[in-house]
């Protein structure tokens, strides 16, 4: 497999500048020359639409697919209705990336539960975060915001994902760190128990802390390198 993608990517190009520091790594394998060229999440002109508050609400991102949405909001959802129940002033919001999306998670909202909707680009403060593993898990890391990650694949996609790729972890934060910024429950541990307990945690100072140091230490690995920018790379690769 190696040797075909070697073959593929040096057919089609002479370069390759990523986004993660990691992916250098990752591309060793090839005759490429790869650059890491800094993330478009630290780019002058990106505004991260959520932020940390300590009086904010409970983020619950169930991710944009619906498959897995289905699978892993219902999960979000019994969580915060059961800490609610030690604070019933605490608020839970879902940021949508579409109207279909937002019909589609509505209609799994228990009667009672209020959960605020709003447009994902709009963004809010929160508190605390239970999230799949997807993009929007390095967007609430980069803002600060402690939380934890809940994922539940396809029994048989989950199987043989495991056999044909090992990786230490799921979410993008957690890779880049190294460590389980996000603690990540995957499949039959994701349970609305154990993301209860990872609610009360996230709301204690401590944790609020280390996630700030986390997105402080994140916000320097994914900045661009100061020795190159993404144009003149591409102006040296064209020749």
């Amino acid at each position: 497999w190696k040797a075909r993608r070697r073959f593929d990517m040096t057919r089609w190009m002479d370069g390759l500048g990523v986004i993660f520091p990691f992916e250098v790594d990752t591309f060793a394998d090839t005759d490429l020359d790869v650059r890491f060229l800094g993330h478009p999440f630290m780019a002058d002109e990106f505004r991260n639409p959520l932020r940390y508050d300590p009086e904010g609400s409970i983020l619950l991102l169930p991710g944009s697919r619906r498959t897995a949405s289905g699978r892993i909001y219902p999960i979000l959802l019994d969580a915060f209705s059961t800490f609610r129940q030690k604070d019933p002033s605490v608020r839970a919001t879902t940021l949508y990336p579409s109207e279909e999306m937002r019909t589609f998670l509505e209609e799994m909202i228990p009667e009672g539960l209020r959960v605020e909707m709003l447009p994902a680009k709009e963004g809010c403060a929160a508190r605390a975060v239970l999230t799949s593993s997807g993009t929007m898990s390095l967007t609430c890391a980069l803002a600060g915001i402690p939380g934890a990650i809940a994922y539940r694949a396809n029994p048989l996609t989950y199987i043989l994902g495991r056999s044909l790729v090992e990786v230490p972890f799921l979410g993008i934060a957690n890779l880049l760190l190294g460590k389980p910024m996000y603690p990540e429950f995957i499949q039959g541990a994701a349970t609305g128990v154990r993301l209860v307990e990872e609610l009360e945690a996230c709301v204690e100072e401590d944790r609020a802390w280390r996630a700030m140091e986390d997105a402080d230490r994140l916000q320097e690995m994914l900045a661009k390198p100061p020795d190159v920018s993404a144009g003149h790379w591409l102006a040296v690769a064209l020749g």
